[in-house]
């Protein structure tokens, strides 16, 4: 019988996607994306007859599962795959030291339960839920290696990117509940099937989940091409498959599911991450300027982001990325998809949204330009220059008050744009700023009309901000891969001041680089020095201090220690917060090695299985590391010294500001000439100390003694309501209610 390749929508016992979901990738900024043909209404004969056809519907599944930027939290029914973080303040981040802000994960004063959870588990048949990505995946692998039509190589091509993606959904569940149904077929509930319950599938535990995604994942390994040619960046490559099974396989090795610390888990994942290099740099993937990332205070580093390739010109850093266009709207047909993080990042000012603010916990654990932390460097840190002295990459992903941040204007005159209600820093200061965006400086301090205001170390927003950034009250912004003027002459957003979308930065192209060279090389770092292999895991660390300016002759700004295995463990999980911040890896990072307390508390009824026997059974004793229940998170806010009235017309040290840097200066106190690497950072440091101060303003609750509190059996949530609604048979995750059964859950993720 022939089908259509429709999209069905259906509730069934287990969350089974149903008919194919149809629909071609066009809005993609690649040529193998570009307004292909829709299949979506054609029959299966059709569609799997030729290689086009089929492609096509492998097409559908970059479209539906490739992580996006700028996206919120929640389930399909909230926005479109958020089953994992890509750095912006959504519940994943804000549940680190990156953003401040209680999350239902973090928030003390309300714990989650079947009735409140999110239901990331989503059961319904569309294309942003899990289970209709499944579905689609499903159908593709059923009906290409069934196809008479195709040749070998063209099925293996198919396959392994259906296998990719069928493996990174799975992975996007199982790292979350620890174990669900494993469905690798296509059901079809139309024909045959009386009322679906001979369709139940009940979980499987983790360790047949692990196994099933990374098998998934050494097929599409085996099946595809280690490059791509012309017209092609963007697929998944064989290296792109083993780095994600290697990222799967360190996961299962970390304490989150290795509570014994098994020694052959880590084996396992030193091994993938070792192979996965190794196809990278076959495929023209590396560590990009490895040779220069560091000159002008990582300027080279920071380049990478905005090539599509990651490239330096010889050697590309992109492992995964989700790309984008720039093209204009169109009635007739959206072939347009913006990337919205750079207009998040800048500020109002700027015509951008506000801007993106980091905690003061982050800014402050940056390591000095000596490479060890504050408070561990011989480099005294200095609490209000707080950017003086520090790592290269310090620059490139945050900026702060007295720095140029650069941008096009697209041809449109800021100096002339009054829009009602809406005068721009340009209007008000001529003098400063040329209206083009070209030396656009950033000015975020306060000031304040009274004491008491400036004394105030609540939340809530007071005082008033320089040049029009409209009373955001906190003085640091997020630079990372910002499209930074100074990076690149041809900036891939088309900056608008037009009153109706897009404005600012909106209509952006800048890629989502979502996995990159540096952090495999990191994860083979990590899984071999869990293996003891120490050296190896120090050269791999090494070679990511290097590139940002490090040498042997500084030990490459590690420290001299580093000689144990916990001590290296707890370096390289260190460069991971600094080298991929703001990159959607730290909450992951914390929930694999229970950072929240160390996996030292425990539920009401929790198994022996979550006794955490290895790493000394305290995680964050074992890494020398804090744990971060208990802590509260702030902003910094720089303010003047000098008291003031709260209008743009008295800005009491506008006259006094000095040049902005261009973060091309030397930022390091020289010992022999006694001074700064230039005069103009001398000059701001000057400016800083003669005329502002420094505060550090809650975030998270002005309550003493109340703060973070991630509770033990969130490590691996449990199903909401409508989930065992839908699928009676579906066992509870231990440490939550089942509805279903009227008891305490009874499955155990780490049950083997």
């Amino acid at each position: 019988m022939k089908k259509n390749i429709i999209k069905y929508v259906a509730y069934l016992a287990t969350a089974l996607p149903l008919g194919g979901v149809g629909g071609a990738l066009v809005s993609c900024s690649d040529d193998f994306l570009d307004e292909m043909t829709v299949y979506g209404s054609f029959s299966e004969d059709k569609v799997y007859s030729s290689y086009a056809g089929a492609l096509d519907r492998v097409n559908t599944l970059y479209r539906e599962m490739l992580p996006q930027a700028c996206q919120g939290s929640g389930n399909g029914s909230n926005g479109q795959n958020t089953y994992t973080s890509t750095g912006s303040p959504e519940v994943w981040s804000k549940s680190t030291l990156e953003y401040g802000g209680f999350t239902d994960f973090t928030n003390p004063d309300q714990e989650l339960d079947y009735t409140n959870v999110t239901d990331y588990f989503y059961v319904i048949n569309k294309s942003d839920s899990p289970w209709g990505n499944i579905r689609n995946a499903n159908d593709i692998i059923q009906h290409v290696e069934a196809s008479d039509k195709l040749t070998q190589e063209e099925k293996n091509k198919l396959l392994g990117q259906a296998y990719f993606f069928r493996a990174f959904r799975y992975w996007t569940l199982v790292k979350l509940y620890g174990g669900v149904p494993i469905i690798d077929h296509p059901q079809d509930p139309i024909i045959g099937d009386g009322d679906g319950s001979d369709k139940v599938v009940p979980r499987s535990s983790a360790k047949a989940c692990i196994k099933f995604i990374c098998d998934d994942l050494q097929k599409a390994a085996s099946m595809l091409p280690k490059s791509w040619g012309s017209g092609e960046y963007g697929r998944i490559t064989a290296g792109a498959a083993a780095a994600l099974k290697g990222r799967v396989e360190l996961f299962y090795a970390s304490p989150l599911f290795n509570r014994a610390d098994e020694t052959s888990r880590w084996e396992t994942a030193y091994e993938t991450n070792k192979q996965a290099l190794q196809l990278l740099n076959e495929g023209g993937v590396g560590l990009a300027y490895a040779a220069n990332g560091g000159a002008q205070n990582a300027l080279n580093w920071a380049k990478m982001f905005l090539a599509n390739d990651g490239s330096d010109g010889t050697v590309g850093e992109t492992v995964l990325a989700t790309l984008y266009n720039n093209r204009d709207k169109v009635e007739t047909a959206n072939y347009d998809k913006w990337n919205g993080w750079e207009h998040s990042l800048r500020p109002v000012n700027a015509n951008g949204g506000n801007g993106l603010h980091p905690t003061a916990e982050m800014v402050d654990l940056f390591p000095m330009a000596d490479g060890l932390k504050p408070g561990k460097s011989s480099i005294k840190y200095d609490n209000l220059c707080f950017w003086l002295n520090r790592d290269p990459r310090f620059y490139r992903t945050f900026a702060f008050p007295g720095v140029e941040w650069r941008f096009d204007t697209n041809g449109n005159d800021l100096n002339s744009y009054d829009d009602i209600g809406k005068k721009y820093v340009y209007a008000y200061y001529p003098h400063q700023y040329s209206g083009t965006g070209t030396n656009f400086q950033l000015w975020s301090y306060t000031w304040y009309a009274t004491q008491d205001e400036a004394d105030r170390l609540s939340s809530t927003s007071n005082g008033y901000t320089a040049d029009l950034i409209a009373q955001k009250n906190s003085a640091v912004y997020i630079r990372k891969r910002s499209d930074d003027g100074a990076l690149s002459a041809t900036p891939l957003y088309k900056f608008s001041i037009s009153a109706s979308t897009p404005k600012g930065f909106q209509q952006s192209a800048a890629p989502l680089i979502w996995m990159r060279y540096a952090e495999v090389l990191l994860q083979f770092a990590e899984a071999a020095a869990g293996a003891n292999h120490l050296d190896e895991a120090l050269q791999a660390l090494q070679l990511i201090r290097a590139r940002v300016g490090y040498t042997a002759e500084q030990n490459y700004g590690l420290p001299a220690d580093l000689t144990s295995r916990e001590k290296l463990l707890s370096a390289i999980l260190y460069e991971r917060q600094v080298e991929l911040a703001y990159e959607g890896k730290a909450f992951d990072d914390m929930r694999r090695w229970m950072l929240f307390d160390g996996g030292t508390q425990a539920f009401e009824g929790e198994p022996t299985s979550w006794h955490l026997t290895g790493f000394g059974g305290n995680t964050c004793t074992y890494l020398d590391m804090t744990p971060l229940n208990g802590q509260r998170r702030h902003e910094i806010v720089i303010f003047t010294r000098a008291l003031a009235e709260q209008k743009n017309e008295v800005d009491p040290v506008l006259e006094k500001r000095p040049k902005a840097l261009a973060l091309t200066e030397g930022m390091t106190y020289d010992d022999d000439s006694e001074k700064y690497g230039s005069n103009e950072t001398m000059d701001l440091a000057d400016f800083y100390n003669a005329y502002l101060k420094r505060k550090d303003v809650n975030v998270d609750t002005n309550v003493e003694g109340s703060g973070i509190n991630f509770r033990p059996q969130y490590y691996f949530i449990g199903f909401r309501q409508s989930a065992m609604q839908t699928n009676p048979t579906l066992l509870q995750t231990v440490g939550w209610h089942d509805y279903s059964h009227g008891t305490a859950g009874t499955f155990d993720p780490l049950a083997e």
